[in-house]
């Protein structure tokens, strides 16, 4: 009877990983309760606790108070880590260029400090994004920068659930997640709407719109504020039916404007006599350039459009924008990640990086 429990123990462990490992129960599912477990494997709930907390040692699920117990990971890990002595970059496709320029500056900054770089694309899928930085301890990496995809606001619950079971430093760029203790270096969204707002209304322009998607993130709402400041120091603070900030985004990096388009249409046919349109996005403010000339209306005789990025698109179409400087975000996002592993980390929980106006056609 002395070892039964143990051998029972194990039995119940290694059916509920292999439940995971097979995918059951995928990464960010919530599994049964102690109570139904012990009762469909015939155990007590101590028995069933001791097992699912086991799990927890493992790394495969997290228990949370009122929020259940939920899967982290889905493989096993090796009981000897490969010793990669690397610092990671983990980003949804450098098929975006804000993307893949700001690993650019991630890698250049790594280069010059004779670092290692792990780089991985994980696509928009943000639960095998969760996969991999939960396997990231294979590799014995040193810390992590982080270029997250969080679609809606309802997976921002599980993204912050699984940043803070990281288990080695991690930087984010593009997205801050407040409340998390892991910097972020982002854009100065603020800024960047400000100073495209302030350049149409220095033209005399008055009837300004603003235009976004994935208006829930705060990089968007950052961008929004700056616009409103702008607007009402021009005494025109009244402009909020002029705005149209849509919650949603799904990214088609094969086929990056045609939602913008799509959105940009309505807008326009919505929003009638508009004399200028701030754009969250290159890619939204090209998408108004291309459904103005589908409704008839001339760029920049009739509307002029401002967007914020400034990608190789932008130049290409000659579009006035305001140029983010990505590979700076993706250098300092090291320097920043390199310092906490050196213990020498700054108190700053968000670091923003300012860029400039381009002025060309459009506006």
């Amino acid at each position: 009877m002395t070892t039964s429990i143990p051998r029972k123990l194990d039995t119940i462990f290694h059916a509920l990983q292999e439940r995971i490992v097979q995918g059951e129960w995928k990464v960010g599912d919530q599994i049964p309760t102690e109570q139904d477990l012990a009762a469909e494997f015939g155990c007590s709930r101590g028995t069933m606790g001791r097992a699912i907390a086991q799990l927890v040692r493992e790394g495969f699920v997290e228990r949370r108070t009122r929020a259940g117990t939920r899967v982290m990971r889905q493989s096993v890990v090796r009981e000897s880590a490969i010793d990669f002595d690397a610092c990671a970059f983990i980003h949804p496709s450098q098929q975006h260029e804000g993307v893949w320029r700001t690993a650019s500056g991630f890698q250049q900054a790594a280069c010059g400090a004779k670092c290692r770089t792990l780089m991985l694309s994980t696509g928009t899928d943000f639960r095998k994004e969760a996969e991999i930085i939960g396997r990231l301890a294979e590799f014995d990496v040193k810390g992590a920068v982080l270029f997250p995809v969080i679609l809606a606001p309802s997976d921002l619950a599980f993204y912050t659930q699984m940043i803070l079971a990281c288990k080695f430093p991690v930087v984010l760029v593009e997205l801050n997640i407040a409340g998390m203790g892991r910097p972020a270096v982002v854009a100065d969204g603020l800024h960047a709407g400000y100073t495209m707002t302030k350049h149409l209304l220095g033209q005399g322009l008055k009837k300004i719109g603003f235009l976004g998607n994935y208006a829930w993130a705060p990089i968007v709402r950052e961008k929004y504020l700056g616009y409103r400041q702008a607007m009402e120091e021009a005494g025109l603070g009244d402009a909020d039916a002029l705005v149209h900030l849509d919650p949603s985004m799904t990214p088609r990096f094969d086929d990056p404007l045609r939602e913008p388009t799509e959105l940009a249409r309505t807008y326009l046919q919505t929003h009638p006599g508009l004399e200028g349109v701030v754009c969250s996005l290159d890619f939204m403010a090209l998408g108004v350039m291309r459904a103005a000339q589908e409704l008839g209306l001339r760029v920049p005789q009739d509307l002029k459009v401002a967007g914020i990025d400034d990608y190789a698109l932008a130049g290409a179409n000659g579009l006035t924008t305001y140029r983010v400087p990505y590979e700076t975000i993706g250098a300092r996002a090291f320097d920043t990640l390199n310092q906490i592993i050196a213990g020498q980390a700054s108190q700053l929980t968000e670091i923003q990086v300012r860029g400039e106006l381009i002025v060309r056609q459009s506006a």
